[in-house]
């Protein structure tokens, strides 16, 4: 048992023993008093000798006199409880203020005005202050930036709801160096509970969000050293057939503004993320990737194809997704190429069914290969070939439509109409870099503008 619970229990134990005396002696004198009336009903004279000649008020003193006993014990029990009670809590603030010199995070006290009351010495290593200045100092003066509201709306926001701010960030200073600090803030309340400031906690983050910050620039040259790789691999299956120019620039735009319109659709609202919306932009261009795989006899062919030729061309959409299939099973988790294979499999499928490889309809076909069948499409439609001439956008945009419902899954069409000015606008732009950096045109007929027969 704890030492201090058995001071005070034998405390308790004398105060009661002392109240059970004093009833003791009062009842005993009650007992003598009625003994001595019953066996001798005369007044005796050695009892008033004994007791005085008042003998009727020696009950009153008695009683009195225990009155003062039990009051006396427990007066000395209380103020030796409160001694007590006062000694623990110095201790206990020892202790508290012990605990919050040593801890790693900062500590700070202020006052309603931002003065320093108390300061750690954690606090005084992250400011870089002694204590001895701090508290002569103002938390204000150590912003970074003396018109930041943060940290000053933070405590008035404290103040009138009463709630701790748990966690928020700011940026204080140290000898010119910007911290980001990670700080708490709570009350500061009197002994009478009245609020006399704000107390909290002070975090050093600024190595963490350095690092956080490399990081991130690492990342971002990771994912843009990536693209261009991408970029560079889809260019190769282009040199083949479409020559050097923006196409696939072109494409993953298109396919970018019609996969942010699609999210505003509340069936894809969540299935379309912000990270959908990039896996589709940076895999859109892999979508006729396959085409290394046919003959240039065929792919290259200046007339129209024969049946089984066309069949021989179909055969690029399962090329592509089988190669890029194969490039995914060596990647852990999930990547931008699962919405690329999808794609490439797939974006020669249509609506009604009658596409290919697998004659999928409706919306079997995944969804970033319904999209991506619309760009690919219209882009195919308004640039130039050597058998053609570029079709302008009201005409291809008339050829999208009337294929809405057959070829096009009608709401990606509905997205594209919603956006056609913008398509309009990326090809004007795109062919006007062409021009400017003399790329080639096409070498051969689209898969895409033979699917979707522009001349019906």
């Amino acid at each position: 048992m704890n030492p201090s619970l058995n001071r005070i229990g034998s405390r308790v134990d004398v105060a009661d023993s002392m109240v059970l005396t004093a009833i003791f002696l009062a009842a005993a004198y009650w007992g003598l008093e009625a003994l001595i009336n019953l066996f001798s009903p005369q007044e005796i004279s050695f009892y008033r000798e004994i007791f005085g000649p008042d003998v009727g008020s020696m009950g009153m003193r008695i009683i009195v006199l225990c009155l003062f006993l039990i009051f006396g014990s427990h007066v000395r029990f209380t103020i030796n409880n409160r001694n007590r009670a006062e000694q623990a809590l110095k201790q206990s603030e020892e202790k508290y203020r012990t605990i919050l010199q040593s801890i790693e995070e900062g500590y700070y006290e202020v006052d309603l005005e931002g003065r320093f009351s108390f300061v750690n010495d954690s606090t005084c290593r992250i400011l870089g202050a002694p204590g001895s200045d701090l508290l002569q100092a103002n938390i204000r003066d150590f912003l970074a930036d003396e018109n930041d509201r943060t940290l000053p709306d933070t405590f008035a926001e404290c103040r009138r709801t009463g709630r701790p701010a748990k966690a928020f960030d700011c940026e204080l200073q140290r000898a010119g160096q910007v911290l980001h600090i990670e700080a708490s803030a709570s009350l500061l309340r009197s002994p009478a509970n009245e609020v006399i400031g704000f107390r909290g906690m002070l975090r050093d983050r600024t190595e963490k969000k350095r690092l956080e910050m490399s990081l991130l620039e690492s990342y971002r040259k990771l994912q843009h050293a990536r693209a261009a790789t991408i970029l560079g691999l889809a260019k190769l299956a282009e040199y083949r057939d479409e020559g050097t120019g923006t196409h696939l620039e072109r494409i993953r735009e298109y396919a970018r503004l019609l996969a942010a319109e699609m999210a505003k659709l509340p069936r894809y609202r969540q299935y379309i993320d912000q990270r959908y919306i990039e896996d589709i932009y940076q895999s859109a261009i892999l979508h006729d990737i396959g085409k290394v795989g046919i003959p240039d006899a065929v792919l290259l062919k200046p007339g129209e194809l024969t049946g089984d030729e066309f069949e021989v061309i179909k055969c690029h959409a399962l090329f592509g997704g089988d190669a890029i299939t194969s490039i995914q099973s060596q990647i852990e988790g999930r990547s931008f190429l699962n919405i690329g294979r999808e794609i490439a499999y797939n974006h020669h499928e249509k609506w009604d069914g009658s596409g290919y490889p697998r004659g999928l309809r409706g919306e079997d076909i995944p969804l970033a290969a319904r999209i991506v069948a619309v760009a690919d499409v219209y882009d195919a439609l308004t640039t130039r070939r050597f058998y053609k001439e570029a079709f302008s956008h009201v005409k291809a945009r008339q050829i999208i439509l009337n294929l809405r419902g057959s070829h096009f899954d009608p709401e990606v069409v509905d997205a594209f109409l919603a956006l056609d000015d913008l398509f309009d606008r990326i090809r004007e732009e795109k062919l006007g870099e062409e021009k400017k950096t003399g790329q080639a045109l096409g070498a051969c007929r689209p898969a895409a503008v033979i699917d979707c027969q522009p001349e019906a």
